[in-house]
């Protein structure tokens, strides 16, 4: 009764530190995109301000 309790134990052991790696992927994963959108959207906004200035130039 020990061993089969004891192993029904341990898989569920493997089974949380599997889970928890996967979270770790998937948390690295959301990490990056984030940065990415960030960047994405730092950029267009820079982009943006140089196209007003242009036109600001045009204008004068």
């Amino acid at each position: 009764m020990n061993d089969v309790l004891f192993a029904r134990a341990e898989r569920a052991i493997e089974a949380s530190r599997a889970l928890r790696a996967q979270h770790r992927a998937l948390a690295d994963q959301l990490d990056d995109a984030t940065r990415e959108v960030r960047r994405v959207v730092m950029e267009s906004a820079m982009l943006r301000s140089e196209i007003k200035a242009l036109r600001d130039i045009r204008e004068e």
